[in-house]
C-alpha cells in the first residue's frame, strides 16, 4: 500500500454524527448509511482490515450470499466514485479482504460528544449486534489513571502446560527424550514476560494419570496445553505436536518438528526455539482475536495484556493507539499488579520516541507516574524497575538513577532480559560501547518471544554501532526492520551504521524513509531529546544523521 504525504490525513468522527474530512478541510460526501457503516467497520478493525465475508454478514446478509457479494462490490465502486483519485491510496482491496490505510486515518471526537455512530441503525442482525456492543462499551480515548477502579484480582498472563511428549507405539515405555524436550520447551517459554508456564514437574506428574483435557485444565488451571508424540528414525526424531485451547478443546495447530538426536542431546536448541516461537505467536494472535471480538469488560485479563503488548510493539499508529485501552482495561480489572502500570508506562515512552506524542512533557510525566505507581506496589519487581530505568534514561536523562534501577533489576532477577538490554543501551549512550555489547548480547540470549524480538535486535544493534562494529550492527538492525519497518530508532541506527561503512547513498535513502515517518525530525531536535546528546557517541550519531540529509533545524 502506498503512503499519503505526511501532511494529509483523513479525519474520521465516529461519536455523534459520522463525518470524514481531509486535513485540508474537504469533506467526503458519503450519503449512504451502509457505506458510512462500512467505513466505521473497517476503521475499528484490527489493522483496519476486514474480510469480505465478514462485511457481507454485517451489512448485506439479508440479501443472500451472491447478492451480498455483489452489493459489497457495488458499495466499493460507489465509494470510489465519491472519493475520486484518492481511493487507491485510502483503500487496499484484495479478493478476500478490504482494508483502510491506517497510516492516514486520524480519529477525532470523544464519547462525550455523542453516541457511537449516532443515527446509524441498519436492520441487519450482524450489524445490530455489533453496534450494540460498541455502544455498550465505546472505544476509550482518555487515559487518566485516576479513573481506574479496583476489581477482583485474577491471573493476568496466559498459562501454558507443556506435557511430556510420548514415544509413538510405546506409550508405557521409556520417554526420557520426550520428557527432556518438554522440559526445555517449558524453560524457553518461561523467559517471556507474557506467558505463565506450569512447572515441568507438575505437568510431568499429571501426564500419565490424566488423559482428559478438561481434567488437565482443572488440575493445572491453564488456558493452553501442548502435547504429542515422537518417533525415532535413525539419527533423527520427529515430533507430532498439538497446541490446544484448554477450555474449548479446539486444536489451534497440529505440526511436525524434526531434529537430529545428537544435536538435541548435545545442547542444540533449534527445535526448542521453533516450538516455543510458534506457541508464542499463536498465543499472540489468539489473544488479539479475543480482545477485538467482544466488549473489553468481557475479555479475559490474559488476552487483554498479551494483545495490548503485541499491538503496542507493532508501532503502526492505528495498532499502537488500540493498545492503550486494552492495558488500561486490565488495570481496571487488576489494579494491584505492578507490572501492568509498567507496561502502560512503556506505552508512553514508545509514544514519545516514535514522535506520536502531542504533549511530550505531559506524556513524560504520565510515564513517570506509571512506573512510580508500579514500584509503590512492588519495589522488588524487576520488570517495573527496568521500565522505570527506561523512563529515567530515555525521557528524563537521569543516568545515575537509571543505572541504579537496571542494576537492582538484574540483581533481583539475573534472567530479566529487558533489564540487561536497557542496561546495555544506557552504556551505549554514555560512550561505553564494549560494556553495551556485552550486556545486550546477554539480553538476546535471554530474550523473550515475540512481539518484541525486533526491539532486542534494534537496541543490540545500537550497542554494536556505539562500539564501532558497524557491519555487525547493520546486520542486526536490518533484521529488526524486517520485523518492524516503522521503528524510527532502528532507521536512525541504520543510517549511522551505513555512514560508518562509507555507504553514503544508502544512508541518504534511509534518511528519506525516516523523514517520511518522522517529518519533523531535525538535528537540533534530536540533540535536545536524545539521552546520548551530551556524550561523544551522541555527537557522532548526530553528525552521521546530518550527513545523510536530516535537516539541521
Amino acid at each position: 500500500m502506498q503512503n499519503y504525504p505526511n501532511n494529509k490525513k483523513l479525519k474520521l468522527r465516529l461519536f455523534g454524527t459520522f463525518s470524514a474530512e481531509w486535513s485540508g478541510g474537504s469533506k467526503l460526501d458519503i450519503r449512504s448509511t451502509k457505506l458510512r457503516a462500512l467505513m466505521a467497520l473497517l476503521a475499528t478493525a484490527p489493522n483496519m482490515k476486514r474480510t469480505r465475508s465478514w462485511l457481507q454478514d454485517k451489512l448485506w446478509s439479508l440479501s443472500g450470499q451472491e447478492l451480498g457479494r455483489a452489493s459489497l462490490r457495488r458499495g466499493l465502486s460507489d465509494l470510489k466514485r465519491a472519493i475520486g483519485s484518492d481511493f487507491e491510496l485510502l483503500f487496499d482491496i484484495s479478493h478476500d479482504d478490504v482494508a483502510l490505510n491506517s497510516d492516514v486515518i486520524e480519529f477525532v471526537g470523544a464519547p462525550s460528544e455523542g453516541e457511537f455512530l449516532e443515527g446509524i441503525n441498519i436492520p441487519e442482525t450482524g450489524f445490530t449486534n455489533w453496534i450494540n456492543d460498541q455502544r455498550l462499551k465505546p472505544p476509550q480515548l482518555s487515559s487518566e489513571l485516576e479513573y481506574f477502579m479496583p476489581s477482583e484480582s485474577s491471573g493476568i498472563l496466559p498459562a501454558v502446560a507443556v506435557l511430556p511428549f510420548l514415544q509413538s507405539f510405546n506409550l508405557e515405555g521409556d520417554n526420557i527424550l520426550g520428557d527432556m524436550l518438554a522440559e526445555e520447551v517449558s524453560r524457553a517459554l518461561s523467559k517471556s514476560q507474557l506467558i505463565d508456564v506450569i512447572s515441568h514437574l507438575s505437568s510431568r506428574n499429571l501426564n500419565m494419570r490424566l488423559l482428559n483435557l478438561a481434567d488437565v485444565r482443572r488440575a493445572l488451571n491453564v488456558e493452553y496445553v501442548i502435547h504429542g508424540s515422537y518417533r525415532q528414525d535413525g539419527e533423527r526424531f520427529h515430533l507430532d505436536a498439538d497446541f490446544l485451547d484448554a477450555e474449548s478443546g479446539r486444536i489451534i495447530w497440529s505440526r511436525q518438528f524434526s531434529a537430529r538426536m545428537s544435536d538435541f542431546l548435545n545442547g542444540g536448541q533449534e527445535i526448542v526455539a521453533d516450538i516455543s516461537r510458534q506457541i508464542g505467536q499463536s498465543i499472540l494472535s489468539t489473544s488479539i482475536e479475543l480482545a477485538t471480538s467482544k466488549p473489553l469488560p468481557e475479555v479475559a485479563s490474559h488476552a487483554l495484556l498479551v494483545s495490548g503488548v503485541s499491538l503496542m510493539h507493532r508501532l503502526k499508529l492505528a495498532s499502537f493507539a488500540r493498545a492503550r485501552p486494552l492495558i488500561e482495561e486490565i488495570i481496571r480489572k487488576s489494579p494491584k499488579h505492578a507490572s501492568l502500570y509498567a507496561w502502560l508506562g512503556k506505552w508512553y515512552v514508545l509514544s514519545v520516541q516514535q514522535g506520536w506524542s502531542h504533549d511530550i512533557e505531559k506524556d513524560c510525566q504520565i510515564a513517570s507516574d506509571c512506573t512510580a505507581r508500579a514500584l509503590d506496589l512492588d519495589p522488588e519487581n524487576s520488570f517495573s524497575l527496568a521500565v522505570d530505568g527506561l523512563v529515567q534514561n530515555n525521557l528524563l536523562k537521569e543516568f545515575n538513577t537509571a543505572l541504579q534501577r537496571f542494576d537492582r533489576a538484574v540483581d533481583l532477577n539475573p534472567n530479566d532480559a529487558l533489564a540487561w538490554l536497557l542496561k546495555g543501551t544506557l552504556h551505549a549512550f554514555v560512550d561505553e560501547g564494549e560494556k553495551a555489547v556485552s550486556y545486550t548480547e546477554r539480553a538476546r540470549i535471554l530474550s523473550p518471544l515475540d512481539p518484541y524480538k525486533y526491539y532486542f535486535e534494534s537496541l543490540s544493534a545500537t550497542a554494536l554501532i556505539a562500539n564501532k562494529q558497524f557491519a555487525e550492527g547493520l546486520l542486526l538492525v536490518e533484521s529488526s526492520l524486517r520485523e518492524n519497518k516503522s521503528h524510527t530508532s532502528s532507521l536512525r541506527a541504520k543510517i549511522v551504521a551505513l555512514q560508518g561503512l562509507g555507504r553514503n547513498q544508502e544512508a541518504n535513502d534511509t534518511a528519506i524513509k525516516l523523514l517520511n515517518l518522522e517529518p519533523n525530525l531535525t538535528i537540533t531536535g534530536y540533540l535536545e531529546k536524545h539521552p546520548a546528546a551530551g556524550f561523544k557517541t551522541g555527537q557522532e550519531w548526530a553528525y552521521a544523521l546530518k550527513e545523510a540529509g536530516i535537516p539541521e533545524t
